[in-house]
Formats: C-alpha cells, sequence, structure tokens
C-alpha cells in the first residue's frame, strides 16, 4: 500500500511539475505576443506609426530643430525641438499615442508657443523615426524619458519640464510621473490614459470574442504571464500600470478625457483622478469627445483648460 501511495505521489509531483512548464512555456509566449501583438488590428486604431513626411516638411520649413538622444539600451530616439520666440525657462514634452508620431501632437503646438512655452515633440520607440519595433507598454520608455529630460537640462539648467501626453503618452507621462525618485517633472496633463492594460486587453478579448471562457483562460494564465515578465525585465506588470503610477505622483496634473470616448471608457479617468495622491489635481470631461479628439472637437475650450491649469500650477 505505501508503494503505491508513494507512486501516486510522485505521479502527482511530475504531473505538477509538467503542468507548470506547460505554463512557463504559455506565459512566456504570451508575454511575447503582449510586446509584439498587432494592437492596431486588436484595438482597431489607424496605423500612421511611420508617416512622418509632414514632420520633416515642417521642420525644414520652419528650420526647427531635429533632435537625438541613445536610450540606455542603445536605440535611437528621434524629435523636433520648437524654441519659443520670446527666452524661456518653461518647456513640455508632447507624447503622442499608439501607432502615431509626433505629428499627431502639432495641434498643441502653437497652444504651448502663445503661452512662452518651448516645445519638444518626441517619436515614442517604435514610433515615427525612433528605432525600436513596437511600444513596450513602460518597459522601455521610462529611461528613454529620461534621456529626452536630461537632453533638456543639458540644453538649459534652469528648464522647468512638463510632460503633456496623449493616449498611450498620457500613460507614459503617468509612469514616468509616478516612478521611483521622479522630481525632474514641473506638472503633467494627461488626456485620454488607458488605466490598467491588463484590463483593457481582457475587455477588448471579451468584446471580440464574446465569450466568457476566453476571459477565465486570460485570467488564469495571468501568474504565468507575470512571472515571464519578471525573467524577462525584473519587473511585474504593477510597474506599467498608470492606475499604479497614479498613487505616488505629487505634481500639478491635469486629467481630460472625452465622455464619448469608446476605446478607453471614461470611467477609468474618474478612477485615475480618484486614485491619485497629488494635491493639486483637476479633471476636465468633454462631453461629446471620442478617444484623445478634445483639441478637435472644443479647440478653445481645450486651450482654455489647459491655459487655466498652467496658470495656476505655476503659482
Amino acid at each position: 500500500m505505501r508503494r503505491v501511495l508513494k507512486g501516486l505521489e510522485r505521479l502527482a509531483i511530475a504531473a505538477v511539475i509538467v503542468l507548470l512548464c506547460i505554463g512557463a512555456y504559455i506565459g512566456n509566449t504570451a508575454y511575447e505576443e503582449f510586446r509584439t501583438a498587432q494592437w492596431d488590428a486588436i484595438l482597431g486604431i489607424e496605423n500612421h506609426a511611420r508617416d512622418v513626411e509632414d514632420m520633416r516638411k515642417l521642420e525644414k520649413e520652419h528650420n526647427w530643430e531635429a533632435v537625438r538622444v541613445n536610450a540606455p539600451d542603445g536605440t535611437i530616439l528621434r524629435g523636433t525641438y520648437i524654441e519659443n520666440r520670446r527666452k524661456s525657462h518653461n518647456t513640455v514634452i508632447l507624447l503622442h499615442g499608439l501607432y502615431q508620431n509626433r505629428s499627431m501632437c502639432l495641434p498643441y503646438v502653437q497652444m504651448y508657443r502663445d503661452m512662452d512655452y518651448n516645445v519638444l515633440l518626441i517619436d515614442q520607440r517604435g514610433h515615427g523615426e525612433s528605432q525600436g519595433e513596437h511600444t513596450d507598454w513602460g518597459l522601455s520608455e521610462m529611461d528613454d524619458m529620461h534621456m529626452w529630460c536630461q537632453w533638456l537640462r543639458e540644453k538649459d539648467n534652469k528648464v522647468r519640464v512638463g510632460l503633456h501626453g496623449i493616449s498611450l503618452g498620457a500613460a507614459m507621462a503617468l509612469l514616468y510621473a509616478g516612478g521611483p525618485g521622479r522630481n525632474d517633472v514641473a506638472f503633467v496633463i494627461a488626456d485620454s490614459s488607458y488605466g490598467n492594460i491588463i484590463s483593457l486587453g481582457r475587455e477588448k478579448l471579451l468584446t471580440a470574442s464574446g465569450d466568457q471562457r476566453a476571459v477565465w483562460g486570460y485570467n488564469m494564465l495571468d501568474p504565468f504571464f507575470q512571472a515571464a515578465m519578471f525573467f524577462h525585465t525584473h519587473k511585474f506588470v504593477d510597474s506599467i500600470e498608470p492606475a499604479q503610477a497614479v498613487k505616488s505622483i505629487k505634481v500639478p496634473i491635469l486629467f481630460i478625457h472625452g465622455e464619448a470616448d469608446k476605446l478607453v471608457p471614461v470611467k477609468t479617468v474618474h478612477s485615475l483622478y480618484d486614485n491619485c495622491s497629488s494635491g493639486d489635481k483637476h479633471i476636465y470631461i468633454f462631453s461629446e469627445s471620442p478617444h484623445a479628439a478634445g483639441i478637435e472637437t472644443n479647440r478653445q475650450e481645450y486651450m482654455q483648460v489647459v491655459d487655466r491649469f498652467l496658470a495656476n500650477s505655476d503659482k
């Protein structure tokens, strides 16, 4: 009888080991898919990531400065620096959305120039003229952002840097401002940020499949996915979630969202705002705006909201 029990025990241990190995393999595959998946198709986004011809023409036409930095991992990152006509120590970094490039942020440039800001438009890795095949969802972008801030400080040691991000760019701004030891950002404007990329993916999977079982599989896979991410990056998913980052943000912050946003539900921005630790936080909802379109649907109102926020944050 003891031999039978020992045999069953060994069999059970072997089965657990096999299941763990299978889970590790699937988790690693899921992690690789997370980084390389065709998110434009999954999220229903038009891909304009490499359409930079208009940006190049404007650089030549207005004599804007084409700039580059090298990320710590060697990735070459490119952008455009627009110095204000009046001497200013205030600079804003504009961060574009997923499958876009720095030209997406052109509608925001004149608004900041009118407020006497210098403007730095950057192509996030995997977009525009920056190297990389895809976004890293914040796994590498925080180091990229640090290099851009360092570049600005080398240009002006009195610079006051603010971040204004749209969609993915808003999420990156929140992650950076909420990162450990971040004291090099003066303010954040987060327009249409997601809160939790895993939850967003779960919602889109359910919508696409209409099958709750797909979500159950998604949830069962999560521990193995987390383990694979930690193995490759020494980070967990929490470290790339804006919903977690806002809990550590202390600088003045303005959350902007559209009531008619179908990609990232408006409930997301209310949650981000409620959980944000800043003592100077503000929220503004454009009632009829879809995702990341506030400046298009309500330009004058958008400019007034930003101007009012910055006027108060400068005090």
